[in-house]
């Protein structure tokens, strides 16, 4: 196994722990995941199906500069139970915010509300912060 890829099984085992954490779920499986999809741009994607039929998706890129991985893109998606995205957090360049490329886009209180997404460094988004906001900590 290459040095990056033990470093994206390290980084999902991450994100797995902080579900865990943030979420309470100690049994889950991920629906959409082949192991992990090593493609020549390295990603990963998951989706997590919660007891109360609502999922969470989560999809990260990854390149590798001086042995180390970074994040370059990223989208955590909260879906309700019909499937509608209705919470996410990302770092795509269409929106115009303070935070930006890092941004939410809100859907749960009615018509699309695009916010900054703060507490992210562009090498290591911080997925608590899209948990935070889902758990409604964060407006």
């Amino acid at each position: 196994m290459s040095v990056g890829e033990v470093q994206i099984y390290e980084r999902v085992a991450y994100l797995c722990e902080q579900m865990n954490k943030q979420l309470g779920i100690k049994n889950f499986e991920w629906l959409d995941y082949d192991d992990i999809i090593i493609t020549n741009s390295f990603s990963t994607k998951g989706i997590l199906k919660l007891e109360d039929e609502t999922s969470i998706m989560v999809f990260e890129k990854y390149v590798f500069a001086q042995n180390k991985l970074r994040i370059s893109r990223y989208c955590y998606s909260f879906y309700n139970s019909d499937g509608q995205d209705i919470f996410r957090a990302e770092n795509s360049e269409h929106h115009d915010v303070s935070t930006t490329p890092h941004h939410i886009q809100d859907r749960r209180f009615g018509g699309e509300k695009v916010k900054p997404f703060r507490r992210q460094e562009l090498d290591n988004p911080d997925i608590t912060e899209f948990f935070a906001h889902i758990h409604g900590e964060r407006r």
